[in-house]
């Protein structure tokens, strides 16, 4: 006897329902085919208004009584749901025993977090609040609608991934008390749109020209991690012959979460990149005696009252020597080291100093080369992406046009959202992929997660270039 279509079965797992406990393990109960709801329920009004997602789990068995070899067998879905608004996939876990809040924990692994994000928040972020108020510098790249990012509390036990849906922002003007003396900044002010309601309060400070001096909640980006595989159908957009080698689909995407698109129109926006560069104010090396003062726990800062051109920093701390490696840290030369970490803010002259126990108010000295912070017009070029060149690693050659450090920007698309490598000053690229640049002869390697598709471009953006 053989094995028939009709002995290839969908069983039922041991909970068909929305609970954290759905799912688990392979019933004998069989789903029959053709009666109504036999895996999922009806949808209601408010799921059509707000939307929802259902996750069910089944089985694929065979049920028969003889012993003919069984060769295997597969699942695919051969009819579109007749709701427009409605969207099946189909993934497995390869997990026998899981239930739903596993299949749900998988589904949010398509993110991981990423490197800190470029703005802060505004105060404290509401538990309920399905809007987020921020800060950053004017130079810095806007959140994008669509953006996820990560919110942690100060003490690491509650975090949430929120997905940005709309977005407004404007530069606005801030104070902050420096000494019994008041002195203005501007940051742009950031009004986002969340999908879903903060689901604890996240503590956040007053705007402040460098690190908050306050324990504040963190905000990290998150980049694509594609741990599952999803399938589902889409409708033929042109005929198929025999023959073919290529195909024409509706869409090679599907509904995963509800989700909306909002357009944001943005006016008397820069064509192109843009950033802030160092720049140089004076040829000599200035030489100047500091105080540390206590922030808050370990944390302790000082003022150079200008600003500093990278990597030409050196500081004598405490016995100890340390130079500033271009990218904002200081690392350790000679000498006692009772810190575990050092940072400057070359714009501001502002280190920040956290000592491995206690905290310090020690007097100290640096030397270095004052220094402005300027912008300047972006050199831009791209690459075309085609079947021969397409790969995860690029190499560039800007020997005409050499980028200033800190001024390098890679942008790639991936599943239709530009993603950015950044130039940290000190010869290395991070973000959404990795790589290095020698700027002396204007070379750089570049490595991203993912392939782009033919008929797509990576944008080359240069600020401040040398020619």
């Amino acid at each position: 006897m053989a094995i028939n279509n009709s002995d290839v079965k969908l069983f039922e797992s041991q909970r068909l329902t929305d609970e954290e406990d759905g799912g688990g393990r392979v019933t004998g109960s069989e789903v029959i085919d053709g009666n109504v709801n036999n895996l999922f329920r009806d949808i209601s009004r408010l799921d059509r208004t707000i939307g929802d997602v259902a996750l069910r789990k089944a089985f694929i068995g065979i049920s028969t009584d003889n012993s003919d070899a069984y060769l295997g067998s597969h699942l695919i879905l051969t009819e579109p749901p007749k709701d427009p608004n409605v969207s099946v996939l189909l993934f497995n876990t390869d997990d026998q025993t899981d239930e739903r809040a596993d299949a749900r924990n998988r589904i949010e692994s398509y993110v991981v977090p990423g490197i800190e994000a470029s703005w802060l928040p505004i105060g404290d972020q509401l538990q309920g609040q399905r809007t987020i108020v921020g800060y950053q510098r004017e130079e810095l790249a806007i959140p994008e609608i669509g953006e996820v990012y990560k919110l942690t509390t100060p003490d690491e036990q509650v975090s949430q991934f929120v997905r940005i849906t709309g977005l407004t922002h404007q530069v606005a003007t801030f104070t902050y008390n420096q000494g019994g003396k008041f002195v203005d900044f501007t940051r742009r002010k950031l009004e986002m749109d969340i999908s879903a309601a903060l689901i604890t309060t996240f503590i956040g400070a007053q705007p402040f020209p460098g690190i908050p001096e306050e324990e504040t909640s963190t905000v990290h980006t998150t980049q694509i991690a594609d741990t599952s595989r999803y399938y589902g159908i889409q409708s033929v957009s042109a005929n198929i012959t025999a023959g073919d080698l290529t195909i024409k689909a509706a869409s090679v995407y599907n509904a995963l979460v509800p989700s909306a698109k909002v357009e944001s129109p943005l006016l008397d926006q820069y064509g192109g990149y843009t950033g802030k560069t160092m720049v140089a104010t004076s040829a000599s090396t200035r030489n100047v005696a500091c105080r540390f003062v206590h922030i808050s726990g370990n944390q302790s800062r000082t003022y150079l009252q200008r600003g500093v051109l990278p990597k030409t920093l050196s500081l004598s701390l405490e016995g100890g020597t340390f130079e500033d490696d271009g990218a904002g840290l200081l690392i350790h030369k000679s000498g006692s080291n009772n810190y575990s970490q050092l940072t400057v803010d070359y714009e501001l002259g502002e280190i920040n100093v956290w000592r491995a126990s206690s905290y310090t108010t020690a007097s100290a000295s640096a030397s270095y080369q004052p220094a402005v912070a300027i912008t300047g017009a972006a050199v831009s070029g791209a690459i075309p992406i085609t079947n021969q060149n397409r790969g995860f690693n690029y190499t560039l050659n800007m020997a005409e046009a050499k980028p200033r450090p800190g001024t390098l920007v890679v942008s790639y698309i991936a599943l239709g959202k530009w993603q950015d490598i950044r130039d940290t000053g000190a010869g290395q690229l991070s973000g959404s992929g990795s790589g290095t640049i020698i700027f002396a002869t204007g070379s750089a390697a570049i490595t991203h997660g993912c392939h782009a598709r033919p008929g797509q471009r990576h944008r080359l953006q240069l600020c401040g270039a040398e020619r």
